[in-house]
């Protein structure tokens, strides 16, 4: 019994230590547009139902990144609207795309809005889905959901190491 017991605890320390690590490095790994990146891929929370049917409420996106040259009339983008201050990720479809001086495409949208293909993060088609993991992962990388899941758990394990010790210091 104590062995199940042990090696149970053991299971559930190893999954909140990968909980930690993960979403350190997703908090670390931020562009300018509070985005987390990771080689070629883009995270992103659907927080509202803005984008149902195709993507649910509370998913986590992975937005793999696309060539302008891939890109084509009709297609459904993610991209970053920089035209507002809080730089919100768009969805939209593409009406129109145009070559700007040979050296850049832009791609005016459905709701006529211009784009450049450097502020494209992805396509629908290039977008997998993890359903509800995305809730989970938006509360622990929240202010307060980071400080009271990551940093108050592991302030409390480094105390009771530090009383170990001393525990075991006075002993001897």
């Amino acid at each position: 019994m104590k062995k199940g017991l042990k090696i149970c605890g053991i299971v559930i320390l190893c999954l909140y230590l990968i909980i930690v690590v993960f979403t350190t490095a997703f908090l670390l790994n931020r562009n300018q547009y509070g985005v987390s990146q990771f080689l070629d891929k883009s995270l992103l929370f659907v927080e509202d139902k803005n984008l149902e049917p195709d993507f649910k409420e509370k998913s986590l996106l992975f937005i793999g990144d696309v060539k302008d040259e891939d890109l084509k009339e009709g297609d459904m983008i993610f991209y970053y609207d920089t035209h507002t201050p809080e730089h919100k990720i768009k969805y939209t479809e593409i009406k129109k795309r145009e070559e700007n001086n040979g050296n850049e495409m832009i791609f005016t949208t459905k709701d006529n809005s211009l784009v450049s293909g450097q502020y494209i993060l992805g396509t629908k088609s290039s977008t997998t889905a993890l359903n509800m993991i995305g809730q989970f992962l938006y509360v622990i990388q929240s202010k307060w959901g980071f400080l009271f899941i990551v940093v108050f758990p592991l302030f409390l394990a480094f105390i009771w190491q530090i009383y170990a010790i001393y525990k075991e210091l006075k002993a001897k």
